[in-house]
């Protein structure tokens, strides 16, 4: 049986798993992509969450606008990181993924110079192999970090409900877990059912 997830929390057996706080509000559950397995959507569940992307507004299909360029068909990051949005045909943007804010290792490994990160301009369009630029997106995150097991490691000594990140900020834990996610996998589905990796990056 295929598991759903949905927008605020994905179930696997009796546990819960809230997903990325930057996507709150903007997703509902999600089928398997056509390009993934049964047995391995069942493993990427088991230890992350998946959701397919839903504007406000309803909107199911986007165009995909990102900085950094194209490897394999894969947006990756150039001297910096990648950037990716989603556009509705209105021209809502979501941001879907920011490799310098995003995952664990943005949260406490990466630094970048801030000027240099506003130089970014998500103005390039994704098109695929059909030659399509208009996609149902499904997103995916791995949380295979015990963050029970690794609080005491990451906590502020004086609040233990606080964590300081790489850049000085300070967060509240229960972010952290969901925040601090180690892959991150983005699948475009165009008109003529095919789906496509556009992101599919390790972050810790």
């Amino acid at each position: 049986m295929i598991e759903h997830m949905t927008n605020g929390m994905s179930v696997s057996g009796t546990t819960t798993r809230p997903g990325p706080p930057h996507l709150v509000g903007l997703t509902e559950p999600a089928d398997r992509p056509c390009n993934v397995t049964e047995k391995r959507w069942a493993g990427l569940l088991e230890v992350g969450w998946a959701a397919r992307l839903r504007s406000k507004d309803g909107q199911t299909r986007f165009q995909l606008r990102y900085y950094g360029e194209l490897f394999e068909g894969l947006i990756v990051g150039d001297d910096l990181p990648a950037l990716v949005y989603a556009v509705t045909e209105s021209g809502q943007q979501i941001l879907l993924f920011d490799g310098a804010v995003h995952g664990h290792d943005a949260m406490f490994c990466d630094s970048w110079d801030e000027d240099r990160l506003r130089t970014r301009r998500a103005d390039q369009v994704y098109v695929d192999a059909d030659g399509e630029d208009t996609f149902e997106l499904v997103v995916w995150v791995g949380y295979n970090i015990d963050w029970e097991a690794e609080r005491q490691e990451v906590v502020d000594a004086e609040d233990p409900d606080l964590v300081t990140l790489v850049d000085g900020r300070r967060v509240p834990f229960e972010v952290v877990r969901h925040a601090a996610f180690d892959a991150v996998s983005i699948t475009a589905t165009n008109a003529r059912g095919r789906a496509t990796d556009v992101v599919s990056e390790e972050l810790a």
